[in-house]
């Protein structure tokens, strides 16, 4: 959208005192200072634009409810979106923001903040001042902590985090949290620990597939052999064929787990085979798509 387009839109919305103005998936590249011209304006849709920065004049907005700005190009957000005091939801899913404003803080009355999809590798401290803030949403950032001041958001509820953490300590002073999204699953409290602390037992009491699955990438099968009951079914060559039998015991799918010792580097590695698998060379031969080690080593 050229810019004199955009600002006779604007005008128009000036005079008619509009409350929604929707300029989603316009191709808007510059949103002029103008905006501010806009006093009665409580939703703005902004999304799927290529903005790459918003004006300071943004901040005037000061009935503004909801504003949506995911799918943009914003790499930060000036210091007077602090000023959006009546402003409940913040859509900005989908930028490239490396850092927020500390003034984001300011929000008061905000409930739903929506940060998916940036490249944010810290939160502002200011970010627990939000004490109305109800859902939460950091997935597919880059953050390795939360701040200490994470504790302060007494009344959120739902939270959507990034893989990157290491430790959820901290949630367990939040006492209205209801949903933990980590590792594309959704996790009950136990797991709101560090993550070297979760424990290869927990697979054999945890009913949700999706979580035991997380579980599993999170531990590595080298930890879970050592930690929980294993045999040997098999051997062939550098290759080990082993059952948790632990799990077997209590009615799941039995784990079997094909591992190999690298000759050269005596690095061992180990991966799932089906359940069915009693044979060391049947495993590895699977691993190799159907091709046997001898056939494997004459095509390579």
């Amino acid at each position: 959208m050229e810019r004199t387009e955009l600002e006779k839109i604007i005008e128009q919305a000036r005079l008619c005192r509009l409350n929604n103005l929707s300029l989603n998936g316009k191709n808007i590249q510059t949103l002029p200072e103008s905006i501010c011209n806009l006093p009665d304006l409580i939703s703005l849709g902004l999304s799927g634009n290529n903005l790459t920065s918003l004006p300071e004049s943004i901040g005037e907005l000061c009935n503004l409810t909801s504003l949506w700005l995911s799918g943009n190009n914003l790499t930060s957000l000036p210091e007077s979106i602090g000023k959006l005091s009546s402003l409940t939801s913040l859509s900005l899913n989908g930028n490239k923001l490396v850092i927020l404003s500390e003034s984001i803080g300011n929000l008061s009355n905000l409930t739903s903040l929506r940060l998916s999809e940036n490249r944010l590798i810290n939160l502002p401290g200011s970010i627990g001042n939000l004490s109305k803030l109800v859902s939460l949403s950091l997935s597919g950032n880059n953050l390795k902590k939360l701040p200490s001041s994470f504790n302060k958001l007494s009344a959120l509820s739902y939270l959507r985090l990034n893989f990157t953490l290491t430790d959820l300590s901290i949630l367990q002073s939040l006492n209205s949290l209801k949903k933990v999204s980590f590792l594309d699953v959704n996790i009950p409290c136990r797991y709101w620990i560090k993550l070297n602390d979760w424990k290869s037992e927990w697979l054999l009491d945890e009913d949700n597939a999706e979580i035991r699955r997380a579980l599993v990438e999170q531990l590595g099968y080298e930890r879970i052999c050592n930690e929980l009951d294993t045999i040997t079914l098999d051997t062939w060559r550098e290759y080990t064929l082993l059952k948790i039998t632990s799990i077997e015991s209590i009615d799941r799918e039995p784990m079997v787990l094909i591992k190999m010792t690298c000759p050269s580097t005596q690095h061992i590695h180990i991966l799932r085979v089906p359940p069915e698998m009693t044979s060391a060379e049947a495993a590895i031969t699977w691993v190799n798509h159907g091709i046997h080690p001898d056939e494997f080593a004459v095509q390579t």
